[in-house]
C-alpha cells in the first residue's frame, strides 16, 4: 500500500512538471532582434574564388587609426551589386554585419575565409579607385 501511495505521488509531481514545462513553451516566442545597418570603409580584396569577395581593413571612421580594422565576407542582399567591378578599390558599404567574432589565426597567419562574419551588403559607393585600408 505504501508503494501505490508513493507511486501515485511520483506520478503526480511528474504530471504536474510536464504540464508546466508545455506552458513555458506554448509562450509567444520572442522575436529575433535584427542587427542595426551599418556603413563600413574598407577595401574590396578576391576571396577563394571568383564570387567571393572580401572587404578588408574595414572601419566605421576610416580616419580613426585607433578603431581595430575588420574583415568581412562580403554578400550581396541584391543582384545589381556587382563586387569585382570594385576590386582593389577603397569603398563605403552600407549593410548588415554579423556579430561574430572571428577566432585568432597562429602567428603569421590570417584568419580562415570561413570564419569570417559576413556584411550583407546593401548599397556600395566608391571611395578611392585604389586599397589605402587593406590589412591582408
Amino acid at each position: 500500500m505504501k508503494r501505490n501511495v508513493l507511486s501515485v505521488i511520483a506520478g503526480a509531481v511528474f504530471a504536474t512538471g510536464l504540464v508546466m514545462a508545455q506552458g513555458a513553451g506554448s509562450a509567444a516566442p520572442q522575436t529575433a532582434q535584427k542587427a542595426p545597418e551599418a556603413a563600413v570603409t574598407g577595401c574590396v580584396i578576391q576571396g577563394s574564388s571568383a564570387t567571393v569577395f572580401i572587404l578588408d581593413g574595414a572601419r566605421l571612421n576610416p580616419q580613426d587609426q585607433n578603431e581595430k580594422a575588420k574583415t568581412y565576407v562580403l554578400v550581396a542582399a541584391a543582384e545589381d551589386l556587382q563586387f569585382k567591378n570594385h576590386l582593389n578599390h577603397e569603398v563605403r558599404v552600407t549593410g548588415v554585419a554579423e556579430a561574430k567574432t572571428p577566432p585568432t589565426p597562429p602567428a603569421g597567419q590570417k584568419v580562415a575565409e570561413k570564419d569570417l562574419p559576413k556584411l550583407t551588403a546593401q548599397g556600395v559607393t566608391m571611395v578611392a579607385d585604389r586599397c589605402t585600408t587593406s590589412t591582408r
